[in-house]
């Protein structure tokens, strides 16, 4: 079966499935309540879109019959999405969802046999680490479903450079592709920790066999493609530790909320992410065979030069809204 065809059956699978998807979280009480400043919505939001996500990606691989060699990596990413859907319907502590993303994915890892020996604790280690980041980024309208888009295909193109099957990760792409669909603002669906949290587990599995390139930097190619998720994970655990909060309480200092902070609206706070993750992911695609360091060394200082230009742009438009430009994300101002 071709990829493309594969491909489009995830996507077609997520779109048919939303919509009653939609209807049921209504029905069932399933929404996202703006009951406190960190949610960046005005109106009760259904949250199981990842349902739609992970089953039509399931179905897709299963239709092609990749699920063979995958079979751990489908285990394991239906026990996350079972303990995220629990709690987006029940609400779970934090240490116990983690507790099963440690369960799944030791499970996972050692299953696969992608690492060996001492290997093995840095794989599951990064495997948690885009399982977290992902859920910690999908505060905005668009944001990780379409961060999400990026890395997949991102990470299917350094795959392809190796040598590798791309056929998964381009699924994935397409299933979250139909996803954001429902997802982009005014958003009528949020992808949940079933999504989310799913997604980055997948992301995170699929991407091992890519820190196997062929020359000494190969292994920063599937680092940067997930740069900006796991920037805002460090940024979250860094402030939370200094500040002595619980590294599990939600707060509103992730990246999207300090560029909403300046007066950039929902639409153009994703923009801006959105292009930085593009600009990461574009770096790590080059570097993945050696021919291709000199590009990415130039995309990276494009990319520094259109941050500065953008952080110029947001500085200006606080200034003319008379926006604060320092900002205490506790709750001050």
């Amino acid at each position: 079966m071709p990829i493309v065809f594969q491909a489009t059956v995830a996507w077609a699978a997520a779109s048919l499935l939303l919509p009653p998807l939609i209807a049921l979280s209504w029905r069932i009480g399933a929404l996202d309540v703006p009951k406190d400043r960190r949610r960046m919505h005005r109106d009760s939001v259904p949250r199981i879109g990842g349902v739609a996500i992970f089953f039509a990606f399931l179905f897709a691989v299963l239709l092609r019959g990749d699920g063979a060699g995958l079979k751990y990596t489908l285990a394991g990413a239906a026990l996350v999405f079972a303990v995220g859907l629990a709690d987006d319907l029940f609400t779970l502590p934090a240490w116990l969802k983690l507790f099963f993303q440690l369960v799944a994915t030791a499970f996972t890892v050692g299953g696969e046999g992608t690492a060996r020996g001492a290997w093995t604790f840095a794989a599951v280690f990064w495997v948690i680490l885009l399982t977290n980041a992902h859920n910690l980024i999908d505060g905005l309208d668009g944001l990780f479903a379409g961060a999400a888009i990026l890395e997949s295909v991102g990470l299917a193109a350094i795959l392809a450079a190796i040598g590798r099957p791309v056929g998964a990760p381009l699924c994935l792409a397409a299933a979250c592709l139909a996803f954001r669909a429902k997802n982009r603002a005014p958003a009528s669906v949020f992808a949940g920790d079933c999504g989310s949290g799913t997604v980055g587990f997948l992301l995170g599995m699929l991407s091992l066999p890519a820190f196997g390139g062929e020359w000494s930097l190969g292994w920063l190619a599937p680092a940067l493609i997930f740069a900006y998720p796991i920037a805002d994970l460090i940024a979250a655990v860094l402030r939370r530790v200094l500040r002595g909060k619980p590294l599990f309480e939600a707060d509103r200092g992730h990246l999207h909320h300090r560029l909403s902070a300046t007066g950039l609206g929902a639409v153009a706070v994703g923009r801006v992410l959105l292009a930085a993750c593009a600009a990461f992911v574009a770096v790590g695609v080059s570097l993945a065979r050696e021919k291709g360091a000199w590009i990415a060394a130039i995309v990276c200082l494009a990319a520094i030069g259109i941050l500065l230009v953008l952080r110029h742009y947001v500085l200006q438009r606080a200034e003319n809204k008379n926006v604060p430009k320092k900002v205490d994300f506790r709750g001050k101002i």
